[in-house]
């Protein structure tokens, strides 16, 4: 490994040099030389150093100015000394965070980071503009599902009120065309404009077609495990979430996400990692990038926290995400239910009690969050993309709310990712 003597475990590394709490460094003063934390920087810095020049660490390898990697604490463990920056993401990294994480990123060394021989990656944030284009009034109160024909009607579905909706999309509201009285629990487009769906306790998947409104059995049968979730590949393939019977959690059983073909022959089953370790706890929606990554929102509890997994083709874990400090805490934990890959193989995260859209890479590092709150839309629960190339996001209505059986549909313009 080339940068293998970066790694030094024996490192410790230190927190703030300003006070005693160990808290994680993000400044430093050029001036002094002082290695800080936010809180610092802002309190007794502020007050012997008025005139100081600070720096986020983030920013050193941009300036004239230098930082030991060992002298700060990694983001993801707190015990290790960062050995590394990481190009691909933005960040510094430990020994850990490189075979779990970042394997296979563009890993640059300290000597190099601190001379500028390299081109710092900008951060994508400022790029990523999103603006309401329609809003339309359903008579649903959740929009649990959305799948989008190619004729721009769409299907929605509805586990409150137990409905699942053929509708167009008319000036400000949805005309319902087709109305059926079920429950769904995964629903996804197949390349002949039908429509897969999973119902309860059926362990083969249900295909609606669109013509006709009737229901049968498809070709896709997971059994003796129960769907979950389903997503179709743009070449064709059928990729199901699914797990044994019993209660969700604590997790026991199998928790699986298998890739079917075109017939519903299986080709593969994700299920443990190279350690024979669980790779999920319970699989809830699912997508996939152009390359052939497969990535899973994974749910952690009965909470509803949750995270994302994106695999390599090969099964190999290229990232893993638990939500943006930023926003995501102890009181407002990351709650992912629905999942989405643009034309740029960015991934779409909704987090519905945080009213957050989080945007991340193909290997699932997160490149920003976007709070819909700034533009009006609340309780973001599915995501679509529309044969026009915008983001549907289908809402749920609003407690106590007047209109609260009218929840929102809401067609978005995005760029930058």
């Amino acid at each position: 490994m080339a940068f293998a003597s970066s790694i030094q475990k024996g490192q410790i590394p230190v927190g703030c040099q300003l006070c005693e709490g160990g808290n994680k460094i993000q400044w430093k003063c050029s001036t002094c030389e002082s290695l800080m934390c936010s809180k610092c920087k802002d309190g007794v810095h502020l007050k012997i150093g008025k005139d100081h020049k600070i720096l986020n660490i983030k920013e050193i390898g941009k300036q004239e100015d230098t930082i030991i990697f060992s002298d700060v604490k990694c983001d993801e463990h707190s015990n290790q000394a960062c050995c590394l920056y990481c190009n691909t993401c933005n960040k510094l990294i430990c020994f850990k965070c490189i075979t779990k994480v970042h394997n296979g990123h563009e890993l640059i060394e300290e000597e190099d980071f601190n001379k500028g021989k390299v081109e710092l990656k900008p951060q994508q944030k400022s790029k990523i503009k999103l603006e309401i284009s329609k809003v339309y009034t359903t008579d649903l109160t959740y929009i649990h599902f959305i799948a989008v024909c190619s004729d721009g009607s769409m299907w929605m579905a509805d586990n409150i009120k137990l409905k699942l909706q053929n509708v167009k999309l008319r000036e400000n509201r949805t005309e319902v065309i087709t109305s059926l009285n079920t429950e769904i629990y995964g629903m996804a487009k197949t390349h002949s404009n039908n429509i897969l769906v999973k119902t309860q306790g059926e362990t083969k998947l249900k295909l609606i077609n669109t013509l006709t409104g009737e229901i049968t059995d498809s070709r896709y049968d997971v059994k003796p495990l129960i769907p979950v979730c389903i997503h179709v590949t743009s070449d064709h393939r059928v990729i199901i979430g699914a797990l044994s019977g019993g209660k969700p959690f604590p997790v026991t059983g199998r928790r699986v996400v298998v890739v079917m073909d075109q017939e519903g022959k299986q080709l593969k089953e994700y299920e443990h990692d190279n350690h024979n370790k669980r790779l999920f706890s319970f699989p809830i929606s699912v997508t996939t990038t152009s390359n052939g990554n497969i990535c899973v929102l994974d749910g952690l509890d009965y909470d509803q926290r949750g995270r994302v997994v994106v695999l390599s083709p090969g099964g190999d874990i290229l990232g893993t995400y638990t939500g943006h400090p930023d926003v995501n805490t102890e009181k407002k934990p990351f709650k992912p239910l629905r999942i989405l890959t643009t034309p740029l193989d960015n991934i779409i995260v909704t987090d519905v009690d945080n009213h957050l859209l989080h945007i991340l890479t193909d290997q699932g590092q997160s490149i920003t969050y976007y709070n819909l709150r700034d533009i009006g839309i609340l309780g973001p629960f599915s995501i679509a993309l529309s044969t026009s190339g915008t983001i549907y996001i289908g809402c749920v209505s609003a407690d106590r709310s007047p209109d609260t059986t009218k929840a929102k549909l809401y067609e978005l313009n995005f760029s930058g990712f």
